[in-house]
């Protein structure tokens, strides 16, 4: 009897503990150059963790996730970002060629560490060769309550950006 319990306890102490939800939620990077509008803009939203599992990100349609950017090294006591790419994207609007590029905002390339598996985006836009705007993460810190770039957009017309910004409480 003794031994039944030895056995079975461990098994009763992990089904008596509640199933942990996978809470995490995934950036969804949008990229949509319309000539027609004559506009270029990036979006930046979340997917839950079941909507993660069927996107399907893809370049054609201009959706990229961070996590796809960067290369991570997962050992048994430490996890680690050790290399990070990015996505380079062309427009052509009524006042010239915008390049985008695009890449992770990574805000500890340890990932065990007090951030935890957080990572966001970056933006940075040129006009013409010449840097419209500087490297822009849409999220600051993984921690706090700064503002979040929920898209940013470049009129062909005028040749000027709009990024708007919402609290971090209404975006996740």
């Amino acid at each position: 009897m003794v031994r039944i319990l030895r056995t079975a306890m461990p098994l009763l102490v992990l089904l008596a503990q509640p199933a942990i939800a996978d809470d995490r939620i995934y950036p969804l990077i949008k990229y949509d150059c319309d000539t027609k509008a004559d506009i270029l803009t990036i979006t930046n939203s979340l997917l839950k963790a079941e909507e993660n599992a069927s996107f399907n990100y893809s370049a054609e349609d201009g959706t990229y996730s961070p996590w796809d950017m960067v290369e991570i090294d997962r050992k048994p006591n430490r996890t680690l970002i050790i290399r990070t790419s990015k996505i380079e994207r062309e427009c052509m609007l009524s006042s010239g060629t915008y390049r985008a590029v695009i890449e992770p905002q990574i805000f500890s390339h340890d990932l065990s560490g007090s951030c935890s598996e957080n990572i966001s985006g970056a933006v940075t836009i040129e006009h013409d060769g010449e840097e419209l705007l500087s490297r822009t993460p849409f999220e600051d810190f993984c921690l706090g309550n700064s503002p979040i770039i929920i898209r940013i957009s470049v009129f062909g017309k005028t040749g000027e950006y709009q990024i708007k910004r919402i609290p971090k409480y209404k975006f996740y």
